[in-house]
Formats: C-alpha cells, sequence, structure tokens
C-alpha cells in the first residue's frame, strides 16, 4: 500500500509538485490538483537516471569571459590612477591585449616603476595554502608597456570562486523546478556535471538552467 505510488510516478510527482508550490505561494490560488487523491500516501522512492532517464550535460564555465570582465572593470580605477601620476608617465593609452590582460601605452618610460606601483595597489591576497603570500594579478614592464594580468595562483583562485558561484546558480534553478535527487558535480577545473532524472531532453536543461548561469 505504501508502496502504490511508484506505480503512479509522474502522477504523484505532478501532485507533489503543485502541493509544493501552493505551499510556497502567497498570492496566486492554489492549482486544481486531479493527479493524485489526496488520501493516499504520496511518497515517492527517487529514481534516478538509470531507472527513470533523464538528462545528461557536462558544462563548461567561462574563465576567460569572467577574467575578460576583471580586466575591463578595472581599466577605469588603473586609468584614473595613473592620471594622478600623469608628471611621471605621461599620456597613457589602452592597447589591445590577450583575454585576461590589461595593457597600457605610457609615454614616459621611466614613470614605469610608479605605473607598476599603483597597479599592484589594485591586487589582493591569494587566500588559498598553494598562493600564500602571493597576489591574484602582477604587473609586468615589458618593452616600455605596463602589462597587468592574472598570477597563476590568482587564476586558479578566481577559477574556483568562479566555478562554486556557478554550482550555487544550477543548483538553486534546479531546484526551483522542483526536480528531484539531481547530480551537480564538479568535474576538472572548469566543468560542472549535471544529471538530472524526469526531463526529457539536454535541451530542456539547458533552458531551465538559462545561459547566463
Amino acid at each position: 500500500w505504501l508502496a502504490l505510488p511508484n506505480a503512479f510516478y509522474s502522477r504523484v510527482e505532478q501532485h507533489n509538485d503543485l502541493v509544493a508550490q501552493s505551499a510556497s505561494s502567497t498570492t496566486a490560488p492554489p492549482p486544481e490538483d486531479t493527479s493524485w487523491p489526496s488520501w493516499l500516501s504520496s511518497s515517492l522512492v527517487n529514481l534516478g537516471l538509470d531507472l527513470r532517464g533523464g538528462a545528461h550535460l557536462l558544462a563548461e564555465v567561462d574563465i576567460d569571459g569572467v577574467a575578460r570582465q576583471r580586466m575591463d572593470a578595472l581599466w577605469p580605477d588603473m586609468r584614473d590612477a595613473l592620471r594622478e601620476l600623469h608628471a611621471q608617465v605621461g599620456n597613457i593609452r589602452r592597447l589591445d591585449a590577450p583575454t585576461g590582460e590589461l595593457r597600457i601605452s605610457i609615454s614616459e618610460p621611466q614613470g614605469m616603476a610608479a605605473a607598476q606601483q599603483a597597479a599592484r595597489g589594485f591586487a589582493t591576497p591569494v587566500g588559498t595554502l598553494s598562493g600564500a603570500g602571493q597576489s591574484d594579478i602582477e604587473a609586468l614592464d615589458e618593452n616600455g608597456t605596463l602589462v597587468i594580468r592574472y598570477t597563476e595562483a590568482g587564476r586558479a583562485q578566481m577559477a574556483d570562486r568562479v566555478v562554486a558561484q556557478s554550482l550555487e546558480i544550477i543548483r538553486r534553478r534546479i531546484d526551483e523546478a522542483g526536480t528531484r535527487e539531481p547530480t551537480i558535480l564538479r568535474q576538472g577545473a572548469d566543468r560542472i556535471l549535471i544529471e538530472v532524472p524526469g526531463i526529457d531532453s539536454a535541451e530542456t536543461l539547458k533552458s531551465l538552467i538559462g545561459t547566463t548561469a
């Protein structure tokens, strides 16, 4: 008798979703529920991907995109800092740079040390054991061009933070959709494995997560 709901898995799951939706909504009227009698047990044994089927997805976090955004955001502050040192560094100009780097041309090469010191003022210490004592960004002089980029430890810390944030976003969006027993795990340096029982295709899962995740 208690196991009976599992023979009508989809109907009972729909019933449970409607009950949960009604309980969480304070404004909308509760939806009409005709999928399962309320006087019957609605407890289910959650079925995994192997028994129920579902969607399997491997997502890659755009670490380079985050690094590029960080450098784009740093440029206005760096520009203002260098303008205050105009007497030492002369005129400044942002140059094209590889992803995750900020390159700035200064017209007075003798002011490079002051420019590097200003750039280091925007660095923060790396909070991992492997990167103890290091900063997240470095400022280099490359043939009279000021180059600001992530250190190896800084990039690793940034990647860990971004992947952790992405995991939380994905988990929250899947939980909000009422899915059960999803598997959401980090895989490697920048990938996230997502398995959700009961979803009919990977495209549906992508739509659920949203591209901004």
